[in-house]
């Protein structure tokens, strides 16, 4: 059996699988925080599902970028769960997950985030998921700087997108915003399979892909 967390924004998910399935996919409260409610929600789906945690032979998380906090809190549970087991533990972005919802489309796909500080975090993908632009976070201008091609545009708290879409005219495909599941993981574990092999090492050192400095460590700098 497998575990899949997402807790990269206000809300987040998880999910299990088993014998070649999602057996069980569930959503947080967003109104209560990931500290909150991960253990809990985890503790609920196991359960529910008639597990223990010694069936769990894989942890999957998404390492980032996103909520600073939610990051730490997920990649932390997952870095716990692979080390108090001894089994693999497997990363995708957060963005990579959003562009699943157009996975052999026939169209590029640019996922867009709210970064806040008037910024966004933001890749572009080809039909098959692989980048053409990486993760990175930016200013909106910068980004519609980029080539597109014939593009979906997979966005989330982006205010200011129409104004500058066509004040750069550039033309988008806009997918409606939908949930995004922690399963989608298990999709991309199989389109971009990593070795399920435990790695003490890895795990010890693995960190979450903020993409930049907390504020407070910019402001420590300054100083």
């Amino acid at each position: 059996m497998k575990i899949a967390l997402d807790t990269s924004q206000s809300s987040g998910s998880i999910a299990l699988w088993d014998k070649g399935k999602t057996v069980w996919s569930a959503c947080f409260d967003i109104r209560i925080t990931h500290s909150e409610t991960l253990m809990p929600q985890i503790d609920a789906a196991m359960k529910f599902c008639g597990y223990q945690p010694a069936d769990i032979k894989t942890v999957l998380v998404t390492s980032g970028p996103g909520s600073f906090t939610g990051l730490r809190i997920g990649l932390a549970t997952a870095k716990g769960i692979a080390y108090a087991l001894k089994i693999p533990l497997l990363t995708y972005t957060s963005l990579q997950l959003y562009a699943l919802q157009r996975y052999h489309c026939s169209k590029n796909i640019l996922v867009m985030l709210d970064a806040k500080m008037q910024e966004v975090y933001a890749a572009l993908y080809n039909e098959n998921l692989e980048e053409i632009y990486p993760p990175q976070v930016s200013t909106l201008e910068d980004i519609l700087s980029w080539e597109f091609g014939d593009c979906y545009l997979i966005e989330r708290g982006i205010k200011s997108l129409e104004l500058f879409s066509q004040e750069k005219n550039k033309p988008f495909i806009s997918v409606p915003d939908l949930p995004v599941s922690a399963a989608g993981l298990f999709l991309l574990q199989e389109i971009f399979p990593q070795p399920e092999v435990y790695n003490l090492d890895y795990i010890a050192n693995l960190e979450p892909e903020y993409l930049r400095e907390y504020t407070a460590q910019v402001q420590k700098k300054q100083k």
